[in-house]
């Protein structure tokens, strides 16, 4: 067999393997999916509504975005001094691998993330489309997922934390824990305790935004209007999800023993 004969096999493998990688991973700008008022108006006329449509997951510059289903919303925290945070690679995957996504006419930018604007993200079908709201912000934010019913709020409850640092100066932007979470008082003030997993269980001292590492801190809700002030040592602002359901803006603190 001689070479041109080997090699037009390898072309073609390679090139349906990019091809493949293209469609898995389906990286886009995010100014290439900004359509007109009339497209967007084209899209839905032709098409139904259905608020089953989803994804899976959906990464904006390869963080994966929360999304609070309850109330149709997309959430975006913009990385600090990041030069792709206003049109950051956007990739995402669903069941449906026919889904296209959309944003309605709309650019990212710091006031609008500061005042939480509302974009319209579309994703849809041949037949059927949904519409999300889309919110950038410029605060981290906080996903606290638990299995077990809150019926005592005297009672810890097990719980996986993921927080998603978008400052500047982090050194990891990923914090992912295992622990437990207990209501203070009828305030909304909630409590974290970071445990090792397995068997034998014990505190995990975490360092949560480049603070000394605890185990312990406290999350207070607080007015939105703290967004303009500085941070304090030891205290830091985040948006806080419970099983990606949106509660609020809340002070992340240590409890310093």
């Amino acid at each position: 067999m001689n070479k041109k004969k080997i090699l037009i096999p390898i072309l073609i493998i390679t090139a349906v393997i990019v091809i493949f990688v293209i469609l898995i991973n389906r990286t886009i700008k995010y100014d290439n999916i900004i359509i007109s008022e009339d497209k967007w108006n084209n899209i839905i006329t032709a098409r139904k509504e259905n608020t089953g449509l989803s994804l899976k997951s959906l990464k904006f510059n390869d963080y994966n975005l929360i999304i609070d289903e309850g109330k149709n919303t997309i959430y975006y925290s913009l990385i600090n001094e990041s030069k792709s945070k206003y049109n950051p690679d956007i990739s995402f995957n669903a069941e449906d691998k026919t889904l296209k996504i959309a944003v309605l006419s709309e650019k990212i930018t710091d006031e609008k993330a500061f005042n939480n604007y509302e974009f319209k993200f579309m994703i849809y079908n041949e037949n059927e489309y949904r519409i999300y709201n889309l919110i950038c912000t410029e605060i981290p934010l906080l996903n606290i997922n638990y299995k077990e019913k809150v019926e005592n709020k005297q009672k810890s409850i097990p719980i996986e934390m993921y927080l998603f640092n978008n400052l500047a100066d982090a050194n990891n932007r990923i914090a992912i824990s295992q622990g437990k979470l207990k209501a203070k008082d009828t305030s909304f003030m909630l409590s974290l305790h970071m445990l090792t997993p397995g068997k034998n269980v014990r505190d995990n001292k975490i360092s949560l935004f480049n603070m000394k590492p605890c185990s312990e801190y406290i999350l207070n809700p607080v007015d939105s209007s703290v967004q303009s002030e500085q941070k304090t040592p030891g205290k830091n602002y985040v948006e806080l999800f419970i099983n990606k359901e949106y509660i609020g803006l809340y002070s992340l603190e240590q409890i310093i023993k």
